[in-house]
């Protein structure tokens, strides 16, 4: 299921590199990682886009942004810090609360899954973004998936046309696209992989509407989280009220202090990350909703 997985972080963001340290922990025949096998995957990366000049400043940085994940995510954090900082320990208790983080994690660490694999942890990701997005709308809404490649569990079904007149169909709107604007060939999603909306008891239009757009990639997230959003669709799916757009990622998107990592890089979207979904899930009580994690126990058992 894995590859290249000595392979540094492009980016110099601190979750990235926590997020580095924890794989290498899952995988590890010893359940740890500590700053010499840093030391030595740097070494081994001479040719790495990223370079560090540093390594024990690089692995104060990451440790100081893990003891931040200890208490953010309290009894759902899987790892722990010893030997004075120098090692990052699998602390893993098989509770659902930790299962759901390490697969989150494991969903933010795509570039060392296997291609074979990826659609796979990315198909388990969106069924785990539609239950969360589920539980956190208004009681009585409608929620329906339109991924594409949904096979029986797909709602919209057909080319992307028809998913599209579906869709406007279901929000109370006039399409106002035609056959021809589509590729025939195009059975996509259109870019929103959810859509909600509130019936408001009636059949009038201009009622609660919300699109969902997942995705489990590090960098694509910054283009990807407008995909679903009314820029995108709002000129052929005319509602009276323009929806609210989602997007969902694993990566714990924060910086130390708390706020959101690249920040400027967020537009108008509102974006459900790693700690946002494990509180939610405490919160509504998910857990025995959400699909089942087999990676774990992959990770767990991997052998280089």
């Amino acid at each position: 299921m894995f590859k290249s997985t000595d392979t540094l972080p492009a980016s110099q963001d601190q979750f990235f590199w926590a997020d580095f340290v924890e794989f290498q922990a899952i995988i590890s025949p010893d359940r740890c990682f500590s700053l010499s096998e840093l030391i030595g995957s740097i070494k081994r990366n001479t040719d790495s886009n990223r370079k560090i000049e540093n390594a024990e400043l690089a692995w104060n940085d990451l440790t100081n942004f893990v003891c931040t994940r200890i208490i953010e995510f309290g009894h759902a954090y899987p790892f722990k810090l010893t030997d004075e900082y120098k090692t990052v320990y699998l602390d893993y208790k098989n509770t659902p609360q930790q299962d759901f983080y390490l697969f989150l994690l494991i969903a933010s660490s795509m570039r060392f899954i296997s291609s074979q694999k990826q659609h796979e942890v990315a198909r388990v990701f969106e069924e785990t973004c539609f239950t969360v997005f589920r539980h956190i709308l208004p009681s009585g809404s409608e929620v329906k998936a339109t991924w594409a490649g949904g096979g029986n569990a797909a709602i919209y079904t057909g080319t992307l046309f028809e998913k599209m007149k579906a869709v406007a169909d279901d929000i109370r709107c006039t399409a106002n696209f035609d056959r021809d604007d589509f590729k025939a060939t195009d059975t996509g999603d259109g870019g929103i992989d959810i859509i909600a909306w509130h019936p408001m008891e009636d059949n009038r239009q201009g009622i609660p509407i919300a699109f969902a757009q997942c995705g489990c990639s590090t960098t694509d997230w910054t283009f990807k989280q407008l995909e679903a959003s009314p820029a995108a669709h709002l000129h052929h799916l005319p509602v009276i009220h323009p929806w609210a757009t989602y997007y969902f990622l694993p990566l714990d998107l924060r910086r130390p202090d708390g706020d959101w990592g690249c920040k400027s890089k967020i537009k108008q979207a509102i974006v459900v990350d790693r700690l946002r979904m494990a509180r939610l899930a405490d919160r509504y009580e998910l857990y025995q909703h959400l699909p089942q994690f087999p990676f774990i126990a992959e990770a767990l058992n991997y052998k280089p």
